[in-house]
């Protein structure tokens, strides 16, 4: 119940808004002053209930007022101007259909933003004449110059905003200026202190109760009257005029039908979605919906001889203001055009437009608030220049010839962002070049993909990773699959990875794995023959059991196999292997390998073998982060901040990496010192006896990296650990 008195309250707001507009905006069009309330009531009526926003108001838009004078000039009649009228609401529907409304999502956010501004300082710029009661032009002009037309009487003589304002000053009503003073501060004081206690009651009304109260309290001196009053026509069946259908066989009527059609329905969808934007409860309304209602009240509009009906966003924002809900209130509002029109044209006609003009001066410094300009300048230059280009360019011009302006200067910048956005990484590592793709990779990334591509040597393999590419060009797609022709020139072996349109392998590259996985099997078979032919029991020997004398814990990089290196037979080695040969004491596959190689194989020797080149090092150097593997390789960065002294005086960042590697083994060593099992055995048995190596893969030799790390001397105390067996049994008594 609360909701339905909030709207009812706005609904009244709006239209007493709405009226002086709907008048005003049909003189300065050229047309019956009854064709701007018939719109302004169908607006309201029909689209209102039809519509899915809840806070967009429909009525005939000053946007407009040019196309539909210069219409009416080319057609010769209004009554022809109404056809076109009718035909545009069809084409509307039929937009709505084909669901091309959805277009409008890709108006730019500082174009938003900066049409939302620009109304503001219009309402503004455009109510203070009326505000001050210099009433010479139309109620509810928009466009910078005026033209004849816009003006009450005479002639428009190159006046345009700026020489009215400067006008007004100079042509001030005392009474017009102390209702509109008056309005304007009470609008003012009912936000500050009874906006809370009275929340149904928006102060637009109260503004406009108390105008009228202190109007007829005026002496006759003070008083305003005619001009300077809402002036609503009667609304008699004798003054409504029709389509003329024979304007049909007319094809400039298709033509005007065409431009009504576009422009009403790109100022609709812009209007709802930036009320959507100012929506407190941040609901959003379906475009194409929104451009079936719009068509069906244009349509309805031009049979009933009605301007044509937009949503429009100065409504819209002064029935925000007053609290509207739901779209209930821009129901009722057309409700209370036509009831006012019927039998309340003297109680409206004693409102003051200076009241009228302080409701829409309080709703434009609310549009154009400050705030708006220093969020957009936080934003960078390309989200501020294009919303002070859109601003500039709609109070100079008008509202759509603002918008293409703005959108065109923010295209600039989003084509200037695409071209400076990367696309792509690409990582290294030997033989191999990876290409990551990035969520957008646009046909301004071409050049540069060229290039790398190019760069790729001969006989080696190029990985695509597309998985997290959202979109990709078609004309970078043509160029990946282009090179994948010339690759095979040049023995380049290319996979690609999660790119929808290309086929991640070729047929050939499948049957190559294919061949190298039953290479295995042949391989294994080779070898047990020939292991066979040279001892026929060597197998049963392997099944008895193992006593290897090596663990060895190495890389996982498939260029250091353990028994390759050393040229060992099976059985002789005890191998765990894993990323950058890590030792943790955390890691309880390397703990459990480590205990049972110890207490139950007893082996005499562990060896860390790692490597120069190696892939984890390199990564744990580098500041970019690789995901999960970051925490394992996390130890290596200590130990290069642990050792930093020594790495600050090798200035070869090769042989530095080469150091780090040596350092990070000899850490590792250390590590297997500190576990209990292994300090169990040492103090028990006296092995095993810790190695750290590091192979070389450029030469193919090993580095012994002499180790020798003392339980006692070398280890912290705070590691060493005391057992049962170390303890002296007290001598037996005689």
């Amino acid at each position: 119940m609360a909701n339905l008195k909030k709207d009812i309250a706005a609904s009244i707001a709006v239209g007493l808004v709405a009226i002086p507009l709907c008048l005003g905006i049909a003189h300065a069009s050229g047309a019956p002053l009854m064709s701007g309330l018939v719109a302004g009531i169908t607006g309201g009526l029909v689209i209102g209930s039809m519509s899915k926003s809840n806070l967009a108001v429909s009525g005939p838009a000053a946007g407009l007022t040019t196309i539909v004078l210069a219409a009416i000039a080319t057609l010769g009649s209004y009554e022809a101007f109404l056809t076109a009228v009718v035909l545009a609401g069809i084409l509307q529907v039929i937009f709505g259909k084909l669901r091309v409304g959805g277009l409008s999502r890709l108006f730019p956010s500082p174009v938003i933003k900066g049409m939302l501004s620009a109304i503001g300082l219009i309402l503004i710029m455009k109510q203070f004449p009326h505000l001050v009661g210099f009433d010479k032009e139309s109620f509810g002009v928009e466009e910078f110059f005026d033209t004849d037309k816009d003006i009450e009487s005479g002639s428009a003589q190159g006046l345009n905003t700026f020489r009215m304002i400067i006008l007004a000053f100079s042509s001030l009503e005392p009474g017009a200026l102390l209702i509109g003073l008056t309005s304007l501060a009470l609008l003012y004081f009912w936000d500050w202190k009874m906006a809370k206690r009275f929340p149904i009651i928006p102060g637009s009304l109260v503004a406009v109760g108390v105008a009228v109260l202190i109007n007829q309290m005026l002496g006759a001196g003070m008083r305003v009257a005619g001009k300077h009053l809402v002036s609503v026509p009667e609304l008699h069946p004798n003054n409504f005029v029709h389509p003329d259908w024979a304007a049909l066989s007319n094809p400039h009527v298709y033509l005007v039908a065409l431009t009504i059609a576009l422009v009403a329905s790109v100022e609709s969808l812009l209007s709802v979605e930036a009320l959507d934007r100012l929506d407190p409860q941040n609901r959003r309304t379906p475009p194409n919906s929104e451009l079936l209602a719009q068509g069906v009240g244009n349509l309805i509009s031009g049979l009933l001889g009605g301007l044509p009906v937009t949503a429009v966003i100065v409504r819209g924002s002064v029935n925000m203001a007053a609290g509207a809900t739901s779209k209930r209130s821009a129901i009722m509002h057309g409700a209370w055009i036509l009831i006012a029109s019927l039998g309340l044209r003297n109680g409206i006609n004693a409102i003051p437009l200076a009241a009228l003009a302080a409701v829409l001066v309080h709703v434009g410094i609310k549009m154009a608030h400050p705030r708006t300009l220093q969020q957009m300048s936080k934003r960078g230059w390309s989200q501020l220049i294009p919303f002070v280009v859109t601003v500039l360019a709609i109070l100079f011009t008008d509202l759509l010839i603002g918008i293409c302006v703005g959108t065109l200067v923010s295209g600039c910048f989003i084509l200037r962002n695409l071209h400076a956005a990367k696309g792509f990484t690409v990582h290294k590592s030997g033989l191999i070049t990876r290409i990551k793709l990035h969520q957008e990779v646009t046909f301004f990334h071409k050049v540069r993909l060229s290039s790398v591509l190019e760069a790729v040597p001969a006989d080696s393999i190029l990985e695509v990773d597309g998985s997290e590419a959202r979109t990709i060009d078609h004309d970078v797609l043509d160029l990946l699959e282009l090179f994948k022709g010339q690759a095979a020139h040049k023995n380049i072996e290319i996979i690609f990875g999660g790119i929808s349109l290309m086929q991640s392998f070729s047929d050939k590259q499948m049957a190559a794995m294919q061949a190298e996985y039953d290479a295995l099997l042949s391989n294994n078979q080779a070898w047990v023959e020939g292991c066979q032919k040279e001892d026929p029991q060597y197998f049963e020997r392997m099944a008895i059991g193992q006593k290897p004398t090596f663990l060895f814990i190495g890389c996982s990089d498939s260029r250091v196999p353990a028994e390759v290196i050393t040229r060992t037979e099976a059985g002789q080695l005890f191998v765990h292997r894993n990323i950058a040969n890590v030792v943790s004491l955390h890691d309880m596959n390397l703990m459990s390998v480590l205990q049972y190689s110890v207490e139950h194989l007893v082996v005499p020797h562990i060896i860390v073998c790692g490597h120069y080149g190696c892939g984890g090092v390199h990564a744990a150097l580098s500041s970019q982060s690789f995901g999960l593997i970051d925490n394992w390789i996390h130890p290596i960065k200590k130990v290069v901040d642990d050792n930093q002294a020594e790495l600050a005086s090798i200035l070869d960042p090769e042989q530095k990496e080469r150091r780090i590697i040596e350092l990070h083994v000899l850490a590792q060593v250390r590590n297997i010192l500190k576990t209990p099992v292994v300090q169990r055995s040492i103090q028990k048995l006296g092995i095993p006896r810790v190695h750290g190596w590091v192979y070389d893969m450029t030469t193919g030799k090993i580095k012994d990296l002499k180790a020798d790390v003392n339980l006692q001397d070398d280890l912290h105390p705070v590691f060493h650990y005391e057992y049962d067996f170390q303890k002296k049994t007290p001598a037996a008594k005689h």
